[in-house]
């Protein structure tokens, strides 16, 4: 049987920072592309023709400057469109649709790829501005229907470049998850956001039909990613990149740099194999390049984990999804230890996640939280809880929106703090 190809490679000089690097520290980062490109498919002339129109699907998430390490690398950008475009394609493409309901525009610019663009004549295509077409997928039952950017569609190469990150609502985020960035607006990125997440993944990736992988970690993150609040998640120094055709098996071999046991085990990973998107098993994929055991590096896997965590908090979780209400209350709880404002709470804090067990708690003194659609019955008991769940601008389960800056879960309890 013919195995599925996932090349790496590793570096140990200086390669500068995401945002900050010289021309010669450029060259580098565009030796190990080439390594990872000529490893896994024979060179770039095997995945892109003269004339073609090239899309290259970024990971920009939110505005953050690139040195943070948590979106796409200008350096591996930067470096994949120069060896691109010695095919000489008629366009190369940047596309992206950024979280939060927020500008693409304005993320690529506060990422640093409009600057990459400026640079070498990519053109920078936010989804936020593109016509979607839907597509429907009849052999599933859960995400069947949905849209798809219509440069995804028309795009002759499809190259995803996504961040290698722990998540804390998926375990991983690269090859397959990548593709969340290719729905229209924030009501469709949160519809199916609980744990019939994986299928969503695994559905959006089918209909992508993506060409070719190069992930980007340079810098990587482990522990309660996308966006870790903990500095230590960060590994500013990983200078390993791997690239392949096949998603699963990328993911698979991401995994298995992590140091996890059983590496195609991640839902999504999983799922997409079961479902004849590529495969997760080891021995079926030939690694080229550096030796795996030579550069992988035990990461951290997420941790949802609440109850008689933090302090001042009492957190009462009943039953409540994993990617969806568990995770997003603890990336908020996350933000709110690292930077000091639990320990500077008034008052007792409790959140009520998930559905609740009869009888109801109906005791509890200070500030309440009620998160969660299954936790909203809990209002009746406790009128004056700050509550989120499904609203008319956000009607889909889990409330997503609690992530949001301005009227999220954060930004609440930094106002008890105020009061």
């Amino acid at each position: 049987m013919k195995k599925t190809r996932v090349a790496i490679t590793h570096s140990d000089a200086d390669l500068g920072k995401p945002g900050e690097y010289s021309r010669e520290q450029l060259a580098l980062v565009r030796a190990m592309v080439q390594e990872v490109v000529d490893g896994s498919v024979g060179g770039m002339q095997n995945l892109v023709k003269p004339g073609q129109t090239v899309l290259i699907k970024i990971n920009t998430v939110i505005p953050s400057p690139p040195n943070n390490g948590f979106t796409t690398d200008p350096r591996l950008l930067e470096a994949l469109i120069e060896i691109i475009k010695e095919q000489l394609p008629a366009r190369i493409q940047i596309g992206e649709r950024c979280a939060q309901g927020a500008d693409t525009y304005a993320a690529m610019c506060g990422c640093g790829i409009k600057d990459v663009a400026d640079r070498t004549g990519a053109e920078l295509v936010p989804f936020d501005n593109v016509p979607f077409d839907m597509v429907t997928l009849p052999d599933v039952k859960i995400f069947r229907e949905f849209p798809v950017p219509r440069p995804v569609r028309e795009a002759d190469v499809y190259i995803g470049m996504p961040k290698m990150k722990v998540h804390i609502h998926t375990m991983l985020t690269c090859a397959l998850k990548l593709q969340f960035g290719n729905l229209p607006n924030y009501d469709w990125m949160n519809r199916c956001h609980r744990d019939d997440i994986y299928q969503k993944i695994v559905n959006l990736t089918r209909a992508a039909n993506p060409t070719w992988f190069l992930v980007d970690s340079l810098y990587a993150c482990q522990g309660n990613g996308p966006f870790s609040a903990y500095p230590e998640d960060l590994f500013p120094d990983f200078n390993t990149i791997l690239a392949g055709r096949d998603p699963v098996a990328v993911d698979t071999v991401c995994a298995a740099l992590m140091d996890w046991e059983d590496p195609g085990s991640v839902p999504a990973t999983q799922l997409a194999a079961a479902q004849g998107l590529g495969t997760n098993k080891m021995e079926e994929i030939e690694l080229v390049g550096v030796p795996l055991d030579s550069v992988k590096r035990r990461f951290k896997k997420p941790d949802t984990a609440m109850e008689g965590v933090f302090p001042n908090v009492d957190v009462i979780c009943g039953a409540a999804c994993v990617p969806g209400c568990r995770a997003l209350v603890r990336m908020a709880l996350d933000a709110l230890l690292v930077d000091g404002t639990l320990s500077r709470l008034k008052r007792p804090l409790t959140i009520f996640v998930g559905k609740q067990f009869e009888p109801l708690v109906s005791d509890v003194e200070g500030d309440v939280i009620v998160y969660g659609d299954c936790a909203k019955e809990m209002c009746e008991v406790y009128p004056n809880a700050a509550y989120w769940g499904s609203t008319p601008e956000f009607p889909h389960c889990s409330p997503v929106w609690s992530n949001r800056p301005d009227v999220g879960l954060v930004a609440h309890v930094h106002s008890l703090v105020a009061d």
